[in-house]
């Protein structure tokens, strides 16, 4: 490994010699990025854009936001990312404006059976919050502690996301009983990314800025749960 954050070598071609600079930071860089893949290479992440089709899910009380859309828009990013960093295989739950079932219940059992026939490693599902005072905001993850390694990953997951500047209040993490969280076989949390019913949020959660950091830090949190 070089001292400097520039290597020189020298290569000799024939009766010459030709100086080569390396620069050390691209070296990192790369190696950094093999271990990821590798890391998570074979594990299949299952991301669950929350409602669809029917079931809209909350509405923005100031601008009329869709949860439904914003939750299948963040879900993509984050596969997106994940797909471009790390060698995982990623399945959305549904990847259009679809019903998963003929009522709520039905829905959330299908959710269930997509990730077990895939025999998920990892799921996270996505949601955008709402409340009857507007003043409530922030973000919350949510974890059953039915599930062993759940609360780690809630943990590592809200840490992540709140090392970018996101300027959104830490609602910290909560032991919850979403049947898509005591039913899972895989480590599962619920992520609620704001209030629908609060203007800040509402503003921040369909900012491409907001979506872009969000899907870093997750995939982010990811990786960091799957390397410890």
């Amino acid at each position: 490994m070089c001292a400097s954050f520039v290597c020189l070598l020298y290569i000799t071609q024939g009766n010459g010699a030709e100086l080569i600079e390396i620069d050390n930071n691209t070296v990192e860089s790369n190696t950094a990025e093999s271990n990821t893949r590798g890391l998570l290479e074979g594990k299949t992440i299952m991301i669950d854009p929350g409602h669809g089709g029917v079931d809209g899910g909350t509405v923005g009380l100031f601008y009329g936001t869709s949860e439904k859309e914003v939750n299948l828009i963040v879900a993509q990013n984050i596969k997106r990312e994940l797909e471009e960093r790390t060698a995982a295989t990623v399945t959305l739950t549904r990847d259009q404006d679809i019903d998963l079932g003929r009522n709520q219940k039905e829905a959330l059992r299908k959710r269930m059976q997509i990730t077990d026939d895939v025999s998920a490693d990892l799921y996270i599902s996505i949601h955008h919050d709402a409340f009857t005072d507007p003043s409530v905001n922030g973000i919350t993850v949510h974890y059953s502690s039915l599930q062993n390694e759940s609360k780690k990953l809630a943990k590592i997951l809200n840490s992540s996301i709140f090392k970018q500047n996101i300027h959104a209040k830490n609602r910290g993490i909560r032991d919850s009983a979403y049947y898509v969280l005591k039913n899972n076989s895989a480590p599962a949390v619920l992520l609620e990314l704001g209030f629908t019913s609060n203007k800040e949020d509402e503003i921040r959660m369909v900012s491409k800025e907001f979506q872009s950091k969000t899907a870093t830090s997750i995939v982010d949190g990811i990786i960091e749960f799957f390397a410890t």
